[in-house]
């Protein structure tokens, strides 16, 4: 899990003001989104020249370099899939794809990795309370150093899985071990770890703080795994980032990768900002695209805008997380 992350209290929310959604070519802008113009209103236009409607003025910016859709438009399925990693979920997924979106067709094509939100988890091992820890942990690192850190931390707190086979006392077995090889401690573990010592394994100090918060949150019932499942994406979404040191980007992350959840849209991740970008063909700077705008974008690929998230992260070769 190698992603920076960029926290913020904002939540996925839908545009205030929804406008027809665009379609990623290579053709220049056409009239409007669908490039067709009735009859009755192409007379009416005549008796309004001049005149320019407040739609048409705020999707200026999002339609730039971007043509119409060469197929008609299509009614979105509604997802019945609560998990990615349901049967038959992620192929239902990519077919939808492909069809609303010839461009993104071409990088699943190219891409020969199967997307890790299809992947089944290890009920026990891969908790949501322990995503979520493991979350903070990476916040803001590269992934061998937050690596580094997590095997440190689960050498002095974790309990090896198979203790009889290998022994951190010991040294050539100790240097084989990965994080796989433990069990991560449980919240009420955590809760009354100290955070002088478990700033000894690399922590920071507002790092070991947040990692006893969610402990805390999960210890005494706040949150569990069947109430998180049981959320809706916004529910949930609200749930986590009241808790201190998860930010909307870490909800989002767990929404996709543990929740498996189809129809995410990460619009801080600075990575899909450029990804879009380059897809649809607008501006890129330091304050665009905004929320709003990345939201109209992303309406072409509901209700699975996680998976194709995923790919727009593969068309910028950056590593994701696997649960």
């Amino acid at each position: 899990m190698t992603i920076s992350v960029r926290r913020s209290a904002r939540l996925l929310t839908k545009s205030v003001n929804p406008v027809t959604p665009v379609t990623p070519s290579s053709e220049p802008v056409g009239i409007a989104a669908t490039g067709r113009i009735s009859k009755a209103k192409s007379a009416k236009r005549g008796k309004d020249k001049g005149k320019q409607t407040a739609s048409s003025a705020s999707v200026s910016l999002l339609v730039a370099n971007v043509g119409p859709s060469s197929k008609k438009a299509r009614a979105k399925p509604e997802c019945l899939f609560q998990s990615l990693a349901d049967p038959g979920a992620m192929e239902e997924a990519i077919r939808f794809l492909r069809d609303v979106d010839p461009k993104l067709a071409r990088i699943i094509d190219n891409t020969t990795e199967k997307c890790s939100m299809a992947l089944s988890r290890d009920s026990k091992s891969d908790t949501s309370y322990i995503s979520l820890c493991q979350s903070i942990i990476y916040q803001q690192l590269a992934g061998k150093a937050a690596e580094a850190i997590l095997l440190r931390f689960l050498k002095r707190y974790g309990t090896l899985k198979h203790a009889a086979s290998k022994s951190t006392g010991d040294q050539s077995s100790a240097s084989s071990l990965t994080t796989k090889d433990f069990v991560f401690p449980s919240a009420e573990q955590v809760v009354e770890f100290d955070v002088d010592e478990m700033k000894a394994v690399g922590l920071g100090q507002r790092k070991a703080e947040y990692l006893k918060e969610v402990a805390l949150n999960f210890s005494n019932g706040t949150l569990s795994e069947d109430m998180l499942a049981a959320m809706s994406d916004e529910e949930a979404s609200r749930a986590l980032v009241s808790i201190r040191g998860i930010g909307q980007w870490t909800a989002d992350m767990f929404l996709m990768f543990h929740l498996k959840r189809p129809n995410v849209l990460p619009t801080l991740d600075l990575a899909i900002r450029k990804a879009m970008c380059q897809h649809f063909g607008v501006p890129f700077g330091k304050k665009t695209p905004t929320h709003d705008q990345m939201v109209k974008l992303g309406e072409i690929w509901e209700p699975y805008r996680s998976v194709a998230t995923w790919y727009m992260w593969r068309s910028l070769n950056t590593v994701t997380q696997d649960s």
